[in-house]
């Protein structure tokens, strides 16, 4: 499997799974217990153990949940620093 925040150069990578509600947040290898802490606290949930970790949204939030989760997840990630990628595919358009 590859780790996509490796594979695309930065911090963390926040993408949806293909064909599933499953909303991802992939750190890169290695990455800071710092980055790992703050992907805590935005309401992801810590998977994995020693080198390959990852973090997932709860799967029962709403669409504007996960758009509202990933917005805010993302403003928070630049602010401190880290490269941060978000999928388009997570922001939900208001009208």
């Amino acid at each position: 499997m590859s780790n996509q925040a490796d594979d695309n150069n930065t911090d963390v990578e926040i993408y949806p799974r293909y064909g599933g509600p499953v909303v991802f947040a992939v750190s890169r290898t290695g990455a800071p217990n710092a980055l790992l802490d703050l992907l805590d606290t935005l309401g992801f949930t810590r998977h994995g153990e020693a080198i390959y970790v990852w973090h997932q949204l709860p799967e029962t939030l709403s669409a504007s949940e996960v758009s509202q989760t990933c917005l805010r997840a993302h403003k928070s990630l630049t602010a401190a620093g880290y490269d941060a990628y978000l999928d388009d595919r997570l922001i939900q358009q208001t009208t």
